[in-house]
C-alpha cells in the first residue's frame, strides 16, 4: 500500500465529460476510487422536476400518522424491505436518529424452503396508502439503477479493465434496495438522543451507493485517510456517488469503500431527506476478485476508519449470508421475529443487546 493523497472535498465529475472527453473523465474518476471513495455526479439525465416530486413523496411519507406508517414495518416481512421508526437502528451499538422506508424493485418471494436463508431478502415490498406514491419511488429506483449501471461500466474503464467487467458480479433481474430517510432535527429529538442520524459505516455488500440529498440541510459527512471528517453539502444539480464494500472487495481494494455519517440537522432547521440506491452485488455464489493491473495495485490506499467491519471475514465465502448478517443486527426486532436461530448463534437475543 502506498501512503495516500488525502482529501479535503469531495470531487464533482461531470457526465457530459465522459462523451467530451473521456480520458480526462476517467483519470478524473480513477482519482475519486482510489484517493476518495465519493464523488458528485451531474450531467444526469434525471430531471429536477422529477426529483422535486420525489421530494415531496418523501415528505408526505413521512407526515402519514404512525399507525399508518407502521402497517407497512418491516417486522411483517422477512425482507427486511418497509417501514422503520425514528431511533430502530444501530450502528455500532448506538441508535441513528432517523425514520426510514427501504423498497427495492418489485419482485416476488424468492425463498422455498430448503433454499439458502438469505434467499428470503428478495421478495415484494410493503406499499402505503399513498397516492403516486408506488410509481414514484418505482421511477426514481429504475433511474437511478440505470446511472449506477452506467457508472459501474465507467468505473471498469477508469481502472484499465474491459467496461462490461463489473457485470458478471450482478445477477440479471437481482434485487437491488434502496431507502427514503428521514433525520429530524435536533430540537425534535429527546435530550438523551444525541445527534447521529446515522453512525459511522461502510455500505456493505454493494457495489455502488446513489445518493440524492433531498434538502440543503448539511449533514453527511465523509472520513478521509488520516481520519478527519470532510463535509458532503448538498448540491443542487448532483447525486452523491459512493463505493460499497462488494465493490472494493471484487477490486482488490484499489476502489474504497469510504466510511461516513450523517449528523442530525441543527436545531431550528427541520428534517433532512434524502434518498439512496444501493446497487448490490449477487449474493448467490462466492465472488473472485479481478486481474487488477499491477500499476493501480500500487495505489491501493491505506486508511484510518472509525467503521466497524463486522462479519467481513463471511463476504469473500458467503456473500449472502453476509448480507443477511448485516440485516439481522442492524434490525434486531426483524431479525429475531424472522431469522431467531440464526440471531441467537450471532449473539442477538434482544433489539439492544450487544453483539457478541
Amino acid at each position: 500500500m502506498t501512503q495516500d493523497i488525502d482529501f479535503d472535498s469531495i470531487p464533482i465529475l461531470d457526465l457530459a465529460q465522459a462523451k467530451a472527453d473521456r480520458p480526462q473523465f476517467l483519470s478524473e474518476l480513477q482519482h475519486a476510487l482510489i484517493h476518495v471513495g465519493f464523488f458528485y455526479i451531474k450531467g444526469h439525465q434525471i430531471s429536477a422536476d422529477f426529483l422535486a416530486k420525489l421530494t415531496q413523496t418523501a415528505v408526505d411519507f413521512f407526515d402519514l400518522p404512525l399507525d399508518e406508517k407502521l402497517s407497512v414495518d418491516k417486522i411483517h416481512s422477512p425482507t427486511f424491505l418497509g417501514y422503520s421508526t425514528q431511533g430502530n437502528e444501530l450502528t455500532k451499538e448506538k441508535k441513528d436518529n432517523r425514520e426510514q422506508y427501504d423498497f427495492a424493485n418489485e419482485l416476488p418471494e424468492l425463498w422455498s424452503k430448503g433454499a439458502p436463508e438469505y434467499q428470503r431478502l428478495t421478495g415484494p415490498n410493503l406499499w402505503p396508502d399513498l397516492a403516486d406514491f408506488r410509481p414514484t419511488i418505482l421511477s426514481f429506483h429504475e433511474q437511478a439503477l440505470d446511472l449506477a449501471t452506467e457508472l459501474t461500466h465507467l468505473v471498469a474503464e477508469a481502472l484499465d479493465l474491459p467496461s462490461d467487467a463489473l457485470d458478471k458480479y450482478v445477477l440479471p433481474g437481482q434485487q437491488h434496495r434502496a431507502k427514503l430517510i428521514k433525520y429530524p432535527a435536533r430540537d425534535q429529538l429527546d435530550p438523551d438522543d444525541g445527534d447521529q442520524g446515522v453512525g459511522a459505516h461502510r455500505d456493505t455488500a454493494s457495489l455502488l451507493t446513489i445518493l440524492y440529498q433531498a434538502t440543503g440541510h448539511p449533514g453527511l459527512q465523509v472520513q478521509n485517510h488520516s481520519g478527519k471528517w470532510i463535509d458532503a453539502p448538498a448540491i443542487d444539480g448532483t447525486f452523491v456517488v459512493n463505493i460499497g464494500t462488494g465493490l472494493e472487495y471484487l477490486v482488490q481494494g484499489v476502489a474504497v469503500a469510504t466510511t461516513h455519517r450523517v449528523i442530525s440537522p441543527p436545531p431550528g432547521s427541520g428534517p433532512r431527506y434524502s434518498v439512496a440506491l444501493f446497487q448490490g452485488a449477487r449474493l448467490d455464489r462466492k465472488l473472485f476478485p479481478l486481474e487488477i493491473p499491477q500499476h493501480l495495485l500500487d495505489k491501493k490506499p491505506s486508511a484510518i476508519s472509525d467503521s466497524g467491519h463486522q462479519f467481513a471475514q463471511v463476504y469473500a465465502q458467503n456473500p449472502g449470508m453476509y448480507a443477511l448478517l448485516n440485516r439481522i443486527s442492524s434490525h434486531r426486532d426483524v431479525g429475531i421475529k424472522h431469522y431467531p436461530e440464526l440471531a441467537e448463534q450471532h449473539g442477538i437475543s434482544a433489539i439492544n443487546s450487544p453483539l457478541q
